[in-house]
């Protein structure tokens, strides 16, 4: 029995390790944060550094930014446990780590997934890593979407009937992430009437996973109680013209981004990045192995997907989509801001049929279920928009931060200018002082040059020196004064 599980186990851990070395390794070779820099890597990075500093308390907040004092966070187990690794390994060790543990629990909760509706293992085991819109996350720094993994785990145990463990997994994901924790208990809830109708003599198992998730999920909702009780935050409405439209930057997925092929030069470019793309083999194959009820529930999730109204290749259409006001009806469900992060749902089912659909094609043949799987990542690689491996954001901050040792010790610091809105929060780590800057403030206004010192790059540099004179400090381009 202990062989025959640890073969079981072996092949996905052995896939996770490799696809986790493949999507991480430029940033090991680079010395940097796996991460594109156009994105939230630092803001993700700078509360894992101030959890380090407190740790082992849980991370409820800081007083180094504005704002900032209570400070819920969505991913709060995962920054637990990088704060703890951080203090063996370092900062940027631990950020990667994460990233690389989270791919192969992606692996692992793909391969059981699979396993659980009579799929190809090893196809969800490459495929779920893979899958561009969770690459998207990746890149985007959204640490609180690295569980999909448990997820996967989570919708497995529902389609085999084992409530408890369901619940449990549900419940833990909560304290992951809220997306990925809305997500199962959607999945769960129709899994489990589905259920009832099949048999009533579930029911008990049905209500103890209920309640054992609920528990847990109520725990880690709980810090973000008052946020929740807020009228629903307003999302940014179409531009005119969207060039980054395969990455679906915004508010919801383009209609033509879940076939849309190529990579998307993003260079300068400060974005979110959701790729929708679902990718030609992996459709191929979902076709052969899905159902009515799978095609349902990616239909369902892509229409949802596409937010409150629908463009197309970067140009809003003017049509509206009944299917996010249903969206919108389901408790929490109009709290997406982008609605595109609906797909890490609805590609895990298309992932689950296609590796159905490759046991189906191999017919036995191991060799036809392996070239499934390596036909899935070479078009995710090499065609898709998303990008595997991770960009690397590099773990210096701007030179000018080491000049302020010179300035008086207590003054606070304001960053104008900044490359990314929320640098200003990673680069802390260089200087140690109070920011005025802060999470939902990242332009904290004119400055106060008696109170504080004043970081400016770019173009801020010349307007500041209008208004403040000749700075105390320069290096290269950038520019800071002090009283």
């Amino acid at each position: 029995m202990g062989r025959r599980m640890s073969r079981h186990w072996f092949a996905p851990l052995s896939i996770g390790l490799a696809l986790a070395a493949f999507i991480t390794g430029p940033a090991w070779w680079q010395g940097g944060y796996v991460a594109s820099q156009g994105a939230e890597v630092y803001g993700h990075a700078w509360v894992q550094a101030w959890a380090a500093d407190a740790w082992p308390a849980w991370p409820s907040g800081t007083s180094l930014a504005a704002g900032a004092a209570s400070w819920p966070i969505l991913d709060g187990l995962p920054t637990w446990l990088a704060a703890g690794l951080a203090q063996l390994v370092g900062l940027r060790a631990a950020w990667n780590l994460l990233i690389a543990a989270g791919v192969v629990l992606a692996a692992v909760g793909g391969a059981r997934l699979a396993k659980a509706v009579g799929g190809a293992p090893i196809v969800g085991a490459v495929a779920v890593p893979l899958m561009p819109i969770w690459l998207g996350s990746i890149t985007s720094g959204l640490t609180e979407d690295l569980a999909i993994g448990l997820l996967a785990l989570a919708i497995a145990a529902g389609l085999e009937g084992r409530w408890v463990r369901a619940g449990i997994l549900a419940g833990v994901l909560a304290l992951c992430g809220l997306y990925l924790a809305w997500f199962a208990g959607l999945a769960l809830v129709i899994l489990g009437v589905r259920a009832l109708f099949q048999s009533r003599d579930q029911w008990r198992g049905i209500l103890g996973g209920a309640l054992l998730a609920g528990v847990l999920a109520s725990a880690a909702a709980a810090p973000f109680a008052s946020q929740l009780r807020e009228p629903t935050p307003a999302r940014p409405r179409a531009p005119a013209a969207e060039p980054l439209w395969a990455l679906n930057p915004w508010r919801g997925a383009d209609a033509a981004s879940f076939l849309a092929v190529g990579k998307v030069d993003t260079v300068g470019a400060v974005v979110r990045e959701h790729p929708t793309y679902l990718g030609y083999a992996t459709i191929a194959l979902a076709v052969v192995g899905g159902g009515p009820a799978g095609w349902a529930a990616v239909a369902g999730c892509a229409l949802a997907s596409v937010g409150d109204d629908v463009s197309v290749a970067g140009k809003p259409t003017g049509l509206g989509n009944p299917v996010a006001s249903l969206l919108h009806a389901i408790p929490m469900g109009d709290r997406f801001r982008n609605h595109a992060r609906i797909m890490l749902l609805g590609q895990l089912v298309l992932v689950a049929m296609a590796a159905r659909g490759a046991t189906r094609v191999a017919r036995g043949r191991r060799s036809w279920v392996v070239g499934a799987a390596l036909v899935i990542a070479a078009e995710v690689v090499l065609l898709s928009p998303a990008r595997a491996p991770a960009p690397v954001t590099p773990a210096a901050s701007p030179a000018i931060y080491a000049e302020l040792s010179r300035a008086p010790l207590a003054l606070p610091v304001r960053v104008v200018g900044a490359r990314n809105p929320q640098a200003p929060l990673f680069d802390q780590r260089a200087h140690g002082r109070v920011l005025r800057n802060g999470p939902n403030r990242p332009d904290p206004g004119r400055p106060r040059p008696d109170e504080e010192i004043v970081v400016a790059f770019g173009e801020a540099v010349a307007r500041l020196q209008g208004e403040l004179g000749p700075p105390d400090t320069t290096v290269g381009d950038d520019a800071a004064w002090w009283p």
